[in-house]
């Protein structure tokens, strides 16, 4: 590892959708910079990205992969990020440890829809970006697809290399010089550049227009930086990953323009303000965790200011524990080389920090935190268990690890419905954990659509009764109860009130009537959920004075609650989701008839780019598979987010419908 300073870093976030040559591209920078002797192909599964046997067998990345190269002066840490919908937590991990989020787009198939949604999440994530034009080798229409970038994406985009033809004709770039210079369409580009450039600075603007004053080169580089950070200015270049043409341009242009760790934008602390490497005090941030079935546990660091020493100890706010930095790695896809300090702005790997997660921060001082890594919702879910109850344990261990390296996987025990519920982007991306897991532990598991936790209540008052009496030799079990049921304040739960006068329940009883009427709650009654905001008013009762007791009080409530409830007029509650789904205009149609059969009520519609966005409230039991449906009718080109908006009546039909599959447990006598 050659002696560096944070000044000659370039953290650099490959993005784009799956085949636009990210890996072959990162490829290319390493053996352009001398990293590797000859290239390997994505294909035949050697290249340093991608290093998994999946990954391999599926012939794309699926885990982020992190690489470096020294070349001119500058160390560019390289981040190659899973192109698929399915992966993007993993991308979602690069941006946070990267200043340039470089995109990548096929020039040969043209601007997709998915290309523009993915602009516009990486917008949103504050990075400098930068656009990579990949595939001129093949018929690609270089103009052409500037001129859809700039009426799709909204961003000014200027090229600062031109291929030198296309297709069977393309022989290398042209790089744009940076001094303003140049004739014909090399001249055109390097003008507009410098047009754009000092708009960023009113003096060197002033002197441009009013007395036609050109700024030095190193002024224009800097200009062009400070536009790169703040998103005024978005370079776009033209590559042919799989043979390196037009990447020696890429990496003069990245080493002097690219900001680096000193020049923003930044890692984002907890209140928004960006933390950059000339910070006081050494800290870091925890872009991503790994476990690996050899090494174990890795998590690895974006140092974000200061230094970091082997055999150092750093704090963890989140837990507010010290851990020891044992060893300090570097990475070069799959294999790791150990150093002994890390600058500011360096991307390393650190084994053994058992107590430490992906968003957290290890500093010197406790009151520095960084934002967590910003992910997407979670649009998939799927109901698990394994065949075998004996591996539950082994089972839940593989989920939190799962948890731990996959901020967008996650698992919660739902508690109206008992069952384990795993979320994930996509079910691609749940199924993918879930045969990563099964592969690992040998632990087979049973996954299907998770129920949808609906909710009983009551419309009406009620009035309800049960005696219990049982007598089998000595002394027998007496109680009875007598009570009313009311529908409760919405969020109320169980209100329970003892009306009764004369010591009809004994005092020492209620509680234990009260007792058995939230174990019924609990179970349900109707269909098998929670029951929840009932008001119960407790209004007469007898006892026995030898056989009354707790446990028959207990009984004799639930069950006397169960009567009142059945006669109020009982409901099945379901929770509504606001949903918004983004699609190509062309499948409008299909979505909003599609959503209106689904029980939708659709609420408006909007337009970001050229992307179409249906919004709408819906049942969240009509959306449980929507993922799979929406891939269908959009070609994979449409996505949607939801999020939780309020529980509302079910319609009788559909109430029925759940009634009629509910099997109630036997109950106990």
């Amino acid at each position: 590892m050659g002696k560096h300073g944070p000044a000659d870093i370039r953290n650099v976030a490959f993005v784009g959708a799956g085949g636009t040559g990210k890996t072959s591209l990162c490829e290319a920078i390493l053996f352009r910079a001398g990293v590797i002797g000859r290239m390997g192909t994505v294909p035949d599964g050697t290249t340093v990205s991608d290093t998994y046997p999946d990954e391999h067998e599926k012939q794309h990345s699926i885990r982020l992969a992190c690489m470096y190269a020294e070349h001119g002066g500058v160390r560019y840490q390289l981040l190659d990020a899973p192109g698929y919908p399915d992966y993007v937590g993993e991308a979602c991990a690069a941006l946070a440890a990267s200043e340039t989020a470089v995109l990548c787009l096929n020039g040969h198939h043209g601007l997709t829809f998915q290309d523009v949604k993915r602009w516009q999440h990486t917008v949103s994530t504050g990075r400098a970006h930068a656009v990579v034009i990949t595939h001129v080798d093949q018929e690609c229409d270089f103009d052409a697809f500037l001129k859809s970038m700039h009426d799709n994406m909204g961003a000014r985009f200027l090229p600062v290399t031109l291929p030198k033809g296309t297709g069977p004709a393309f022989d290398g770039v042209a790089a744009v010089p940076l001094d303003g210079s140049g004739e014909g369409p090399l001249g055109e580009a390097a003008a507009a550049l410098v047009e754009a450039a000092v708009e960023i600075d009113e003096e060197a603007m002033m002197r441009f227009l009013e007395e036609d004053v050109t700024p030095s080169r190193e002024q224009i580089v800097t200009l062009v930086r400070r536009s790169m950070v703040t998103g005024d200015i978005v370079p776009v270049f033209a590559v042919c990953g799989t043979d390196a043409r037009g990447v020696d341009e890429f990496l003069d242009f990245a080493r002097e323009v690219f900001p680096s760790p000193l020049d923003g934008p930044g890692v984002a602390d907890v209140s928004g303000a960006p933390v950059t490497a000339d910070a006081e005090g050494n800290s870091a941030f925890v872009f991503k965790t790994i476990i690996d079935p050899y090494v174990g546990k890795l998590c690895l660091l974006r140092v974000v200011s200061g230094e970091l020493h082997a055999g150092q100890n750093l704090t963890v706010p989140r837990t507010g524990k010290s851990v020891r930095l044992s060893n300090l790695q570097v990475m070069q896809g799959k294999d790791h080389t150990g150093v002994d300090k890390a600058v500011a702005g360096d991307i390393i790997a650190v084994a053994k920090l058992e107590d430490v997660e992906t968003s957290d921060t290890l500093a010197e001082h406790t009151e520095r935190v960084f934002a967590p890594v910003a992910v997407p919702p979670t649009m998939a879910a799927r109901s698990i268990e394994p065949e075998n109850h004996a591996d539950d344990v082994k089972l839940a261990t593989s989920l939190r690890r799962a948890a731990s390296e996959d901020p967008t996987f996650t698992f919660e025990r739902h508690e109206a419905t008992g069952e384990l519920v795993v979320h994930g982007v996509t079910a691609v991306h749940i199924e993918t954990h879930l045969r990563r897991i099964t592969d690992l532990t040998k632990v087979a598991i049973k996954v299907k659509i998770p129920r949808v936790p609906l909710k009983e209540t009551i419309t009406s008052a009620a009035d309800g009764h049960h005696r219990h009496k049982k007598q089998t030799g000595g002394r027998g079990q007496f109680a009875e109860v007598f009570l009313t049921v009311k529908p409760g304040e919405r969020g109320s739960g169980l209100v329970f009130v003892d009306d009764t006068v004369g010591g009809s329940v004994p005092k020492q009883y209620i509680p234990a009537v009260e007792k058995g009427i939230h174990e019924v709650m609990k179970r349900g009654i109707i269909a098998g959920y929670p029951v929840v905001d009932v008001a119960v008013h407790l209004t007469d009762g007898k006892f026995h004075d030898v056989d009354s007791d707790e446990a028959s009080f207990k009984m004799a409530g639930g069950r006397a609650f169960k009567d009142a409830f059945q006669k109020a007029r009982p409901v099945l509650l379901e929770p509504l989701l606001d949903v918004e789904v983004a699609v190509p205009s062309e499948y409008m149609g299909a979505i909003t008839s599609d959503m209106t059969g689904r029980r939708g009520h659709i609420s408006g519609m909007d337009s970001i780019g050229s992307a179409q966005i249906v919004k709408a409230r819906v049942p969240q039991k009509e959306v449980l598979t929507y993922p799979t449906v929406l891939n269908s009718l959009t070609h994979g080109q449409g996505s949607f987010s939801s999020h939780f908006h309020d529980y509302e009546v079910m319609p009788p039909n559909v109430q029925q419908e759940v009634m009629a599959e509910y099997k109630p447990a036997d109950e106990e006598d």
